[in-house]
């Protein structure tokens, strides 16, 4: 399965809905549905467990952000070893596209830059339309110290990459596999995905499907994860820091935030 085009996202010729082609499945069924079922699992016992006020009271996030690094390494590991590796399939041709020249890796830049912008102006319209605050959302997760800062950056690089291979590498090109429709693909990912955040509300959950949509679109139309990794990684790191400052401020509870 060297051929790029047997696991890539080929677009239909004409007019008419998305359509792939059928494509080779990168990992058995029985391990994306066991992978779906562990992380609803998690997320539902998240959501009902009383975590969020131990976040609140601990001294410090260092443990937490720590076992998240972990988690997310897992996660990969199991989709990697346990599911593409049986099918010859290398992290690198999930995550596609090289940059030979210094002019391709400015351009991904440039794509993630605009891609920033276009997620902060849908989630700020959707978080006004539903009057919800990300940052409250994840206030117990924020870094409080200089310390924890540095590594809620080291984790936000760690889940932009981790996740951006699971979600819209494995997981959406399994679906591509299984319906043989990218908007389909797209969606379903980005469901899994925004319900695997179940532990900041039923809000947080739409609003993330929406987010993990935007990177799934990008995912297909660039063929490549590099920019939507490049993104995620640096949202997640600017905004946790950020969102250190403004739950500072007296009035953060009436702000909006552009991001959850």
């Amino acid at each position: 399965m060297s051929d790029e085009s047997q696991i890539g996202i080929a677009e239909s010729a004409g007019p008419g809905p998305a359509v792939a082609t059928r494509q080779q499945p990168v990992a058995p069924a029985w391990h994306t549905i066991l992978f779906i079922l562990i992380l609803l699992g998690l997320s539902f016992y998240q959501y009902h467990s009383a975590a969020e006020a131990r976040l609140a009271q601990a001294s410090s996030l260092l443990p937490t952000y720590i076992f998240t690094v972990i988690y997310e390494l897992v996660l990969l590991g199991y989709v990697y070893f346990l599911g593409m590796r049986r099918r010859n399939v290398t992290i690198s041709e999930i995550v596609a596209g090289k940059w030979d020249r210094w002019g391709q890796f400015w351009l991904d830049v440039g794509i993630a830059l605009l891609f920033w912008l276009v997620v902060d102006v849908v989630l700020a319209i959707l978080s006004l339309e539903l009057g919800f605050s990300g940052i409250k959302a994840a206030q117990s997760l924020l870094p409080r110290t200089g310390i924890e800062m540095v590594v809620w950056v080291a984790l936000s690089c760690c889940a932009g990459f981790c996740e951006e291979v699971v979600f819209r590498g494995y997981l959406q090109r399994q679906f591509v596999s299984w319906t043989g429709n990218v908007i389909a693909a797209v969606t379903l990912q980005a469901i899994v995905f925004g319900a695997a955040h179940l532990y900041q509300g039923v809000k947080a959950v739409f609003v993330i499907s929406i987010y993990g949509a935007l990177f799934g679109s990008l995912a297909a139309i660039r063929k490549s994860l590099r920019p939507g990794i490049m993104q995620h990684a640096g949202q997640d790191s600017v905004s946790g820091i950020l969102g250190h400052f403004v739950t500072k401020l007296p009035q953060f509870q009436h702000l909006q935030m552009l991001r959850f």
